[in-house]
């Protein structure tokens, strides 16, 4: 077991458990009036991604069918609208049902980092802190304002860490693989981008290894984390067969590999239209089926890459630069309203000091290097599997609260050393 880091004795963390809590539950309180009040002024209208995940949670509520507007069995990833579908069959599809499923998401959140940001420091105050950044954090303010699957995907990435770092602790590692495989397996039904998640889990189970001093525990938690994921994966996989007619994740992993890798590739989204397979491209889709095109699609994503492999290259590397990226804001957004820029440029600011200070924090020895390591071997594999495809911002999001737990540790302490500098200088 890797013990975690010296205790930083500040006063901020000498609450009581008590005292912490009722804390905890002011934060989630207020991260959820501030996403009510943004759902409330957005107002976002039912389109594209949106409006595929509500139908596909509507009609299988309704009519038992999974299916987007296109009536493509498989194209979107299924986990969110699999998660939505039973508060829609007891509340009724509306907008406003999945909203509050996305609140409740928020506060599972809220909690698994208050519990990660515990686990790699020992300290309360630092686990307030983190939550109270993801609460104020503009990108889950947004995405909690919608249908968007990194509601889901998020709290699925939080739960695999935290059993991670149980597991390379020694705390009953089979059972916590077994946890931590189960979540693989439904954050790979939410979203493709969750394949190498499992390096956080590989890496702590060479942890376990290594402090056992033998290999048996480790590669039974190993067989234990396959077996959860099997379960999980297994019978969408088996719907999937039944569906399109092979077993597959999702169909728009051809697809996003295409837009990707193609001569109008940008390393950027960009439309179908403008690629070279935009002739006939509906009838064509249609005439050969979901799993006929996405084979279409990942053969001519392949050949490209096979004939072009400088270019190819190229855009890997922009995607892994577009990846971190701010968001900047736009003439638009300046065009609009001196509040709408403020606040973007606030967003800029915001994103900068969690990306700077939880990069630096890697070199803090306040905090447990297990958790370092683990952490580090998930934000690289998340950030890795997107040089496959293409960049939109929001698909970094679900991986940035690790970067705030990590941040909350430095900045706990720091907090907690200025009555002692005040001090001092009063003393002189």
């Amino acid at each position: 077991m890797t013990p975690p880091s010296p205790n930083l004795q500040p006063a901020i963390l000498e609450l009581s458990p008590r005292a912490c809590s009722a804390l905890l539950a002011a934060i989630v309180l207020v991260a959820v009036v501030l996403r009510v009040a943004g759902a409330w002024v957005l107002q976002h209208p039912l389109d594209s991604d949106p409006l595929a995940y509500f139908t596909m949670a509507q009609g299988l509520a309704e009519r038992g069918e999974l299916a987007d507007m296109y009536g493509q069995k498989a194209f979107y990833s299924a986990g969110y609208p699999l998660l939505l579908a039973p508060f829609f069959k007891a509340l009724g599809s509306s907008v406003g049902v999945a909203i509050a499923v996305n609140l409740l998401l928020c506060a599972v959140s809220i909690g698994l980092i208050y519990r990660l940001t515990i686990a790699l420091s020992g300290h309360r105050g630092a686990g307030l802190i983190a939550a109270a950044v993801y609460a104020l954090w503009f990108p889950g303010l947004w995405n909690a304002t919608m249908l968007a699957k990194e509601n889901l995907s998020t709290p699925l990435l939080l739960g695999i860490a935290l059993c991670a770092v149980g597991i390379a602790r020694g705390e009953r590692p089979a059972g916590t693989a077994l946890v931590a495989g189960l979540l693989w397996g439904a954050a790979l039904v939410t979203g493709g981008s969750a394949l190498l998640l499992c390096f956080g889990v590989a890496a702590a189970l060479l942890m376990l290894w290594r402090a056992r001093g033998s290999f048996a525990p480790a590669f039974s938690a190993g067989l234990c984390f396959i077996v959860g994921g099997a379960v999980m994966l297994a019978p969408w996989l088996y719907a999937t067969n039944q569906m399109v007619g092979r077993p597959v994740l999702t169909t728009n992993a051809a697809f996003n590999l295409y837009l990707g890798n193609n001569p109008a590739a940008t390393g950027r989204f960009v439309s179908i239209a403008d690629t070279p397979l935009a002739k006939d491209w509906d009838a064509t889709r249609l005439r050969l089926g979901e799993a006929g095109n996405a084979d279409r699609l990942q053969a001519a994503a392949l050949d490209w890459i096979d004939a072009n492999p400088g270019r190819a290259a190229e855009l890997a590397a922009l995607k892994l630069v577009y990846f971190w990226q701010p968001n900047l804001p736009d003439a638009n957004d300046f065009a609009a309203s001196k509040a709408i820029a403020s606040i973007r440029l606030f967003e800029v600011a915001q994103y900068g000091l969690i990306l700077l200070i939880g990069l630096l924090a890697f070199r803090s020895r306040r905090i447990a290097s297990d958790g370092k390591w683990i952490f580090a071997a998930m934000i690289a594999g998340f950030w890795l599997i997107h040089a496959a495809a293409y960049i939109i911002i929001r698909y970094r999001d679900p991986a940035i609260p690790l970067l705030i737990v990590m941040a909350a540790v430095p900045v706990a302490a720091w907090i907690e050393r200025l009555p002692a500098r005040r001090a001092v200088r009063d003393a002189a």
